[in-house]
């Protein structure tokens, strides 16, 4: 699909959106390789006791999510990796009395063949406010489709394929698509995975006809925007993000994508208010792109004071980077210019 034919598809998704009726990265990370990655840990509570039944992401360095479980009853989690890099894993507390947390862990694989496994205890907070706040996931707005029962079949059949690593499971998911093309459990499902696969030329096709079927989906919007980040197609990454903002405007990661997009645009009033967006809703600092971004954004308007305090707080919430002593050089810089 060419460039101006996208952003119109996006476009036009857009401005079917009823924004008063509203109040982000997918995928599993399992590896098709000989490689073996594994990130696994517990989750505490401040008396130092196991937390079952919580759902634990893992994130890619985009935060978005790669995959989902919920902890066994002592507190376990474990998720296989395919890449070596920078990953997050959050723990979503909505619907208890703890705040979430997140914690960075870095895969490094030495060789090709060599593996690497990290272990990592998260200990939550008690929230002071003692309520459900709803988290910082994004339900989608309920979307009721007649599917025809053999259409279901392959559907779930596909999935199942793709959670266990088969990529089989997209040619099942197609057939599925034959019989009933404006699928859009099957569209959305299938667009996020091959973003997960960093396929993201392949998954435009799905993750545009799911937004073309269901204008409501955040999911959606969030992925075509990540993918098209990635493939370098800015303008389609700005209204897609656009668009994920307006679906979820507090959702961090939205505005963190669509303020990074809007500062390689030089949009900086724009990007500003967006960064500013997900820092607000960053209660805890756990998300460190945040300040990074806004530094990097504040250097180029020449607010280097503001840039400075940002990066600063950049390697407060990361002290394991690699560059940290760059940094540290930059923010002398900053404070003397």
């Amino acid at each position: 699909m060419k460039s101006s034919m996208l952003i119109m598809s996006i476009a036009l998704s857009l401005s079917m959106l009823s924004i008063s009726a509203f109040s982000s990265p997918i995928g599993d990370g399992i590896s098709r390789s000989n490689v073996v990655n594994r990130i696994e840990g517990i989750v505490w509570d401040p008396n130092k006791r196991p937390v079952s039944d919580v759902y634990v992401e893992l994130q890619n360095e985009m935060y978005m999510s790669l995959n989902r479980m919920r902890t066994t009853g002592s507190g376990r989690f474990s998720f296989t990796v395919a890449n070596p890099g920078n990953y997050y894993v959050k723990v979503l507390a909505s619907g208890t009395n703890f705040t979430d947390a997140t914690e960075p862990v870095e895969i490094v694989n030495l060789s090709e063949r060599s593996s690497d496994y990290q272990n990592v205890d998260i200990y939550l907070k008690y929230d002071k406010r003692k309520i459900d706040t709803g988290g910082i996931g994004i339900t989608e707005a309920v979307f009721v489709q007649e599917i025809p029962p053999e259409a279901k079949k392959l559907y779930e059949a596909g999935q199942k394929d793709l959670l266990s690593g088969r990529d089989t499971g997209f040619s099942t998911i197609d057939e599925a698509l034959k019989i009933y093309p404006a699928y859009f459990d099957a569209l959305n499902f299938a667009g996020r995975q091959y973003v997960q696969r960093k396929e993201y030329q392949k998954s435009l096709p799905y993750l545009i006809k799911a937004i073309d079927v269901n204008q409501r989906s955040f999911s959606s919007f969030y992925a075509l925007a990540y993918a098209c980040y990635e493939l370098n197609q800015r303008p389609e990454a700005t209204e897609a993000a656009r668009g994920a903002t307006i679906l979820a405007p507090d959702s961090l990661n939205a505005n963190l994508l669509y303020g990074t997009l809007l500062r390689l645009n030089s949009d900086f009033e724009k990007s500003e208010k967006a960064l500013l967006q997900a820092k607000k809703l960053d209660k805890d600092k756990s998300t460190p792109d945040v300040h990074w971004q806004l530094g990097l954004l504040y250097n180029r308007m020449g607010r280097n004071k503001e840039a400075a305090d940002e990066l600063e707080i950049y390697l407060h919430a990361a002290p394991n980077i690699k560059n940290k002593n760059e940094v540290r050089d930059l923010i002398t810089k900053l404070r003397n210019s």
